[in-house]
């Protein structure tokens, strides 16, 4: 949305206060119907405003194609895990605008969506929101109730319950997961407000290991941003483990339900129908390290919790949320080769420590030093056309400073800390990073690709 004019209300001869209220409410039309325009494109499902009987709070409900494609049996039978998008500042913003920008991510994974009408959220009201105010707390109540109606008219999966929001939304996201873990197992918020002092610190030890992202953008308005950094901040100072975070190049305040999507679909174990296309074209100008492996495509695994038995894996922990299936964030690349025992031999000099070098009379080895320049990617195999998400691994501060430039087969392709990119070629390909600091070291690093030709296609046009 672009920033407004700063208007002066007082520069304006209202004559009297019945007459400023008045226009101030008609500034506000005027501002709502040039509004935050929903750019995503609409989806193939169904979107219909519902009402929850025992408050009589109406909220939007998006089903995704496939789910009503579907017969009753399909439905009850697969998973539909459920976003509960919270919308920011009325006019500027409302629950209908948020249902709308999630469909095409709803029907890419599958995602049932409900978007509450909120009434704490409005520009006659307080913000910054710094207190439980009775219409942030009826929300609350109304947003509960949403999700027991939506579960029982619906096959929406209570188990996989992502709270999302945008702008002042975020208040109402943060408080949901921090007081009410138990129906809410993931929190991803996009360019969204957030006020610590509603944050039970008593509540902590119950969402301490609940899958977090926090988004904000380079060009955002600054008390989003600065409320997005006080969050991280409160979030790491409690002892969350799987907190990821990012703030991305170029973008104001805009709509930006891709990373939370693809994030949610992570921790709940869903794939894509297709790939996230508009996800490729994020770039990070900082982040921490999951929430650049979030933009590049791929995620390390979940800390669990130690506190829980697992006994179908034998681990000493599991994941607060029901997994099904259990690959929730997983570890991209290959998976490692079992160890295999070999018939010892006796120890060549390469194989000496130091010490035991000096007293058999060899020379003492140096170790070759490590090159703090690596390469991750979410897939170095697959089967053509084969989407990768590539990242750098290095230190932290070259992320702030130090230019990047990636390649494929020595042409540029991308520059900044992560990329994407589709290789459509069957064949053995190169990925290159170049990395000069700002203290002019030059670091290289590469990673082979290998694209399988996909079944039939050699025999397309010769049958």
């Amino acid at each position: 949305m672009p920033r407004p004019t700063p208007i002066s209300l007082s520069s304006i001869p209202f004559g009297n206060f019945r007459f400023s209220v008045l226009a101030l409410g008609a500034l506000c039309t005027l501002l709502a119907s040039a509004g935050c325009a929903v750019p995503q494109p609409r989806g193939e499902g169904r979107l219909t405003r519902e009402v929850e009987p025992s408050t009589g709070r109406g909220y939007w409900r998006y089903l995704p194609k496939d789910y009503v494609a579907a017969d009753e049996s399909v439905r009850r039978s697969r998973r539909w895990p459920t976003v509960v998008t919270f919308h920011g500042m009325k006019p500027f913003d409302s629950a209908k605008p948020q249902a709308l920008e999630w469909e095409q991510e709803a029907d890419r994974y599958g995602f049932v969506v409900v978007a509450p009408e909120l009434d704490a959220p409005d520009v006659f009201r307080e913000f910054p929101l710094r207190s439980a105010s009775a219409a942030f707390k009826s929300d609350e109540t109304a947003t509960l109730a949403v999700l027991n109606h939506l579960f029982s008219t619906t096959g929406a999966d209570p188990s996989n319950v992502l709270a999302t929001s945008w702008s002042s939304g975020g208040y109402s996201a943060h408080y949901m997961l921090n007081m009410h873990p138990d129906r809410f197992t993931c929190l991803a918020v996009r360019q969204s407000n957030c006020a610590v002092t509603l944050l039970d610190e008593k509540q902590v030890a119950r969402s301490r290991y609940h899958p977090i992202l926090i988004v904000f953008t380079e060009n955002d308005f600054r008390i989003c941003r600065e409320e997005s950094l006080e969050a991280i901040r409160w979030y790491e100072g409690h002892g969350y483990r799987n907190n990821a975070w990012v703030k991305i190049k170029d973008l104001g305040h805009e709509r930006t339900p891709d990373m939370a999507a693809f994030f949610f679909s992570l921790a709940a174990g869903v794939k894509p129908s297709r790939p996230p296309e508009v996800l490729a074209r994020r770039q990070a100008i900082d982040g921490n390290p999951n929430g650049l492996a979030v933009l590049a495509g791929k995620v390390d695994a979940l800390v669990r919790e130690p506190a829980l038995a697992d006994a179908s894996s034998g681990q000493t922990g599991r994941l607060p949320t029901p997994a099904r299936p259990t690959n929730m964030l997983t570890r991209g690349g290959p998976a490692a080769e079992p160890v295999r025992p070999v018939a010892s031999a006796p120890p060549s000099a390469a194989s000496v420590p130091p010490t035991a070098a000096r007293q058999t009379g060899l020379p003492a080895r140096t170790p070759p030093k490590l090159s703090p320049l690596s390469i991750r990617v979410s897939s170095a195999i697959g089967v053509e056309p084969l989407h990768v998400g590539f990242w750098a691994e290095c230190p932290s501060d070259w992320q702030r400073s130090a230019e990047f430039q990636w390649m494929i087969d020595g042409q540029p392709i991308a520059s900044g800390v992560n990329g994407q990119s589709t290789f459509r070629a069957a064949g053995d390909h190169t990925l290159g990073l170049r990395v000069l600091t700002a203290e002019g070291e030059e670091h290289r690093a590469y990673r082979q690709i290998r694209v399988i030709e996909a079944a039939g296609a050699s025999r397309a046009g010769g049958e």
